[in-house]
Formats: C-alpha cells, structure tokens, sequence
C-alpha cells in the first residue's frame, strides 16, 4: 500500500512541477544582419543570388555607392547622369521587402584621405569642367551643396532607415590643413541633413585600426554622428597578425573598446566589415597574410556578441559569396586595382557556393528574434 502511495505521491509532484514550470524565454539579439548586394560575378544570375541571399537570410541590406560624385549636376540638381538614375531604380526594385535599408556613401576617394573624383556614371561633362570641381577644397560651399543634394537624391529614392554619409572618414594618412577642411565639410553636412530627415539616424563610418592620430581623427568627427558605426577588416592591420597569423583570439584586447570608449553613449554598429577565410596574399601592400573558415568564424562570433552585448544596432557584413570571379572580369575589362583583392576571400560562401563555418553562425544568429 505504501508503495503505490508513494508512487501516486511522486506522480502527482511531477506532474504538478511540469505544470508549473515557465517555457523557455525566445533567444533574441537587439540589431540586424545583413550585406552588400556585391555579387560572386557581374552576371545576372550571381547579382539575383546577391538579393536572394539578402531576401532568404537577413534583415538589412546595405546599399553602398563609390563610384564618385556627378558635381555639377548635383549641384544644379538637374540633368542626373541617366547610368546613376539607372542604377539606383534598379537597387530599388531588387530590395527585398521588408528589409530595413543602410544607404552609406562618401565624398572620399577610395584613398579616404581626398576628394572623390568625378562620378564614373557622368558622361557629358568636358574634362575642364570636371577638373575644377576635382580642385575645389572639401569645404567650399559649392561641394557641400552639391554633396548634399546628391545625399538627397539616393535618400528621397531608396529611402532608407540608417544614413551612412561619410564612408571611413578617418584614416591616419590624412594632411592635417586638409582634414579640417574635411571636418568642417562634415559639420556642414551633417547639420544639413539631420535637418532634412530629423528622424533618421545619420552616421559617419571610423576605420578601426590601431594608430593614435586614426583615432584622434575619429574623436574629432564623434560630433558629427548619431551612432557609433565602425568600418573593421582586421586581418589587414591588427598588429596581432604581424607575423602572418590572423587568428581573433590574439587580438589586442583594446582593439575595438579604443573606439567603443569615445562615444559610449551613442549606438554601435558594424557599418561595414568581413574577413578572410582562405590566405591572403597582395605585394603590391606588403600584405601576405593567413587566413582559414575557422578564424572567420571566430571573428564573427565575436562582433556578434560584441554588439549583443552593447545592444547595438546592425552588422554588415562585405559580401555573402567570394568574388574570384568578379575579379577576373575586372582583370579582363582592365579596371582592377589592388585594392579590390582585399575582400575577394570574405564570403559565407565560399567561390563554388559551399557554406563555411560563418555560414552556419549567421544563421544562427539569424534565427534570434530581433528586439527593437
């Protein structure tokens, strides 16, 4: 008798601790995930992968323009180059619904220590004309009006939710009488916009390196920005990988709080980043450094928990697919440059589509809740 009560006794205080026991709570991360739409290839169906990628596993796609500044259309907001007025509808059409969008540009050449040159897209203008607006200083009061009415432009089209205006504003490289005339083009700017869309956050990117003057540059500019948006591709310059390794886990441990402390008030956010998961090697910039899907996927865990932890806004990553082929196009049309070997081994997919690690922690991540 005492055997079956004390069976009915256990039976009833487990069934009443199932009863009473809370559901787990959703896991959730408080900021976005999302890419460039930068294709593996410039072809149709590399480009639709690109927005198919942004559709399927993101929340954000950034829309990023480099290609220069149209001037004096700009600054007569009249007769727009029809390949950028091409180019922005189709950027529009292809966002995925629903998506949140990062517009982010740059008055910068891609030294990001002097003026961009003329848009790529104009056509129509003589060199002479060009030539004189390439002259004028940043803060001449003709640039910052076209400058801003070229912002407007791409805001008023894609519409955006996040507003990057200034890529990478503060290199270490910059002559000191031409970054004040820098900074003052951003103040203008800045006022000018935050005026024009007062409810939309407006930020300037910092490169995150290790140098005190990118750093005192970047405490110049926090004035002139809503959030705290980083630009980081450490493998590139982390003095931990002096020796070739490009291993995460021997970062300096102040890397990213350098710049995490000048703005501690103010939302972090990856405005752009990525790292290599294959070896990266350029003579052209000394650069000869190793690089596997494992430490990828380290660096990604970590500035995810870095932001989750700071309840920061979104991350960007470069591109979801490595673009060996595009540089071969490039090659073959006789515009590569350098420059653009740096990020061509960054993907979550490798060059024949097969997923890494990094892969596999995006989704992860992906399938928290986001908690604006």
């Amino acid at each position: 008798m005492k055997h079956w009560l004390c069976i009915l006794f256990c039976g009833s205080m487990l069934l009443s601790s199932a009863c009473n026991k809370q559901p787990a709570a959703p896991q959730t991360r408080p900021f976005y995930l999302g890419i460039t739409p930068w294709p593996a290839d410039f072809t149709t169906p590399e480009v639709e992968a690109a927005y198919r990628f942004v559709d399927e596993h993101c929340d954000i796609i950034s829309h990023h323009f480099d290609e220069g500044i149209p001037y004096e259309e700009a600054y007569t907001n009249s007769n727009w180059p029809t390949a950028l007025l091409a180019d922005l509808q189709t950027r529009k059409s292809k966002t995925p619904a629903g998506k949140k969008i990062l517009l982010s540009s740059s008055v910068l050449a891609l030294t990001r220590n002097q003026k961009a040159p003329y848009s790529r897209y104009a056509t129509t203008l003589t060199t002479t004309t060009k030539n004189q607006w390439e002259a004028l200083p940043f803060n001449d009061a003709r640039v910052v009006t076209a400058y801003v009415n070229f912002m407007k432009l791409l805001i008023d089209t894609l519409q955006p939710d996040f507003i990057n205006y200034a890529v990478e504003s503060n290199v270490e490289s910059w002559n000191l009488t031409t970054f004040d005339q820098y900074k003052e083009f951003v103040s203008q700017v800045y006022q000018q916009l935050k005026r024009a869309y007062p409810t939309t956050p407006i930020l300037l990117s910092f490169m995150v390196n290790e140098t005190l003057q990118s750093l005192n540059f970047a405490r110049q500019l926090v004035p002139y920005t809503d959030y705290l948006a980083l630009s980081a591709y450490p493998y590139t310059n982390v003095s931990s990988s002096a020796g070739g390794t490009t291993d995460p886990a021997l970062f300096p441990a102040t890397y990213f709080s350098r710049f995490l402390d000048l703005a501690p008030g103010k939302p972090l956010c990856f405005a752009e980043t990525g790292y290599i998961a294959q070896s990266l090697s350029i003579p052209a910039f000394g650069l000869t450094k190793l690089g596997t899907d494992a430490w990828q996927d380290a660096y990604l865990q970590l500035i995810c928990g870095l932001v989750n932890e700071r309840k920061g806004k979104f991350i960007i990553w470069f591109c979801h697919k490595d673009y060996n082929a595009g540089l071969s196009q490039l090659k073959q049309a006789g515009v590569y440059q350098d420059l653009f070997a740096l990020w061509a081994d960054t993907g979550l997919v490798d060059e024949d589509n097969v997923p890494r690690p990094a892969y596999q922690t995006w989704l992860m991540w992906m399938s928290r809740a986001v908690t604006e």
